[in-house]
Parts: structure tokens; sequence; C-alpha cells
């Protein structure tokens, strides 16, 4: 995408990523292609949390990892993404570069909001560190208390978000910054799959097909052209203004 186009619906776009999330809801709502999905859940948390069995030092790092702090890191490092963005990018003027990050964040907290408060705030599902077994529980090896288990495992926050935020910067800001964040935003996930408190499929489930049925309503339909432009608008206002009362303020 580069600068603002005229509003438009993307019906395409939409259709394909319904498409997508549909294919997924079904696949782990269909009993054949459900066991599937619980084989694969149960090989993969297995897999993950041997990195943790046995040695000492990995049990501290991935401890760490599933910790509120290293959120806060996350969340540090995906702004950093989106101010180089906005500072270094080169598909839009700058003052729409800054309306769009604008409306990246908004929309996250948006989502975040909804999906806690709303669509899965009574959703039960017992975390795998909860159910299979034997299971290295990370809050019994280190100093700390990781995150490991859950009660709500579904669906994952850290998937939802990064996918949501990886989906809208792919969109606005080209395939470059949407690889970055995609790197990091499997990165962020990994920590709740090797700690046990998320399963795959809350991640993919929940999480990506979240992001695949809320970002496209904005991003393929006059949303966000409408939102960019209002904002647009606001910040050159802000500038003018801001201008007229520095050089009223020199001259005076």
């Amino acid at each position: 995408m580069t600068a603002m186009n005229e509003p438009y619906w993307n019906l395409r776009g939409l259709v394909v990523s319904y498409g997508i999330a549909a294919l997924l809801v079904l696949s782990y709502l269909w009993a054949p292609t459900r066991m599937l999905w619980d084989g694969l859940d149960r090989h993969i948390a297995f897999g993950l949390n041997s990195l943790v069995q046995t040695s000492y030092p990995e049990q501290l790092f991935w401890a760490f990892a599933n910790l509120r702090v290293f959120d806060y890191i996350a969340a540090v490092i995906l702004l950093g993404v989106l101010i180089t963005y906005v500072l270094r990018g080169d598909n839009a003027p700058r003052e729409v570069r800054i309306a769009r990050s604008i409306v990246v964040g908004v929309l996250l907290i948006l989502l975040v909001a909804i999906t806690r408060e709303f669509l899965f705030k009574d959703v039960a599902r017992d975390s795998p560190s909860l159910v299979l077994e034997p299971f290295t529980m990370l809050s019994e090896h280190a100093p700390f208390d990781a995150k490991d288990h859950s009660t709500q495992s579904f669906p994952g926050d850290h998937a939802t978000v990064v996918a949501t935020f990886t989906f809208l910067l792919w969109f606005f800001a080209g395939r470059r910054y949407g690889l970055i964040s995609a790197i990091f935003a499997t990165l962020f996930v990994l920590p709740r799959l090797v700690s046990g408190a998320h399963w795959f499929s809350d991640a993919i489930i929940g999480g990506v097909v979240t992001a695949l049925v809320a970002v496209p309503l904005v991003i393929y339909t006059p949303v966000q052209d409408i939102l960019t432009r209002m904002l647009v608008d606001l910040i050159r206002r802000t500038r003018h203004k801001a201008k007229m009362h520095s050089n009223h303020t020199s001259h005076g």
C-alpha cells in the first residue's frame, strides 16, 4: 500500500481472509480433523517443554521469558518497529505514517479489550501443563513465579496481539516491516508454549483466527482510509497551528 487511496471495499481480501479463518475453525470443530489438532497440540507441547526438562539455565531463561516484565520488553520492541516505520518508512508521507501507527495502536487496544471482556471472557480450557504428564513446571524450578498454567488458556492473548499487529503492519508498512514483525511475533509467542501456559491451537485458532476476522474489517473496508484521512487532517491542522503560534511568538 502506498499513499492514501480513495475509500474502497476489497471484497477479494475479505473473502480470502474469512475463508481461511472459516477453514481453520471448521478443521478444529470437525471431529476427524480435531483429532489431528489434538495430536499436534500434544506433540508440540511435549516437544517444546522438553527444552526445559533437565537444563537449569534453560529453565531460568524460559521462566524469565514468562514473566510480566518480558511482556513489557516485547511491547517495547514491537513499538520500536512501529516507530521505525514512522521515522524511516518510504511508502507514504510522514503524517500518513503517523496516522497509520495511531490506527494500529487503537485497534490493538480495542481488540484486546473486546476479546478479553466479551468474546472469550468465560471460555474454560486447561493449559497443557495442567493436562499432560509428565510435564516440567517452570514455576517449580525457577526462583520466580513464571506463568506456566491457566484454566482459561483459550485464546492466546499474546498470539492475538502479535498476529493483529503483524497483519496491520504488513498492510500499512509493507512486506519488509511485516516480516520483521512476524519474526518477533513468533519469538514472543514461544515462551507460553514452552511453559505449557497455552496450547498451539490457542495461538492459531484463538489468536490468528481472531486477527483474521477483526483486521480485514478495517483494512479491506473504507474504515482504514476514513480513519487515516481524519487523523492526517488533524495532524496537519495541529502542525499549522503550532507553526502559526511559533511565528507569532518569534515576531512578538
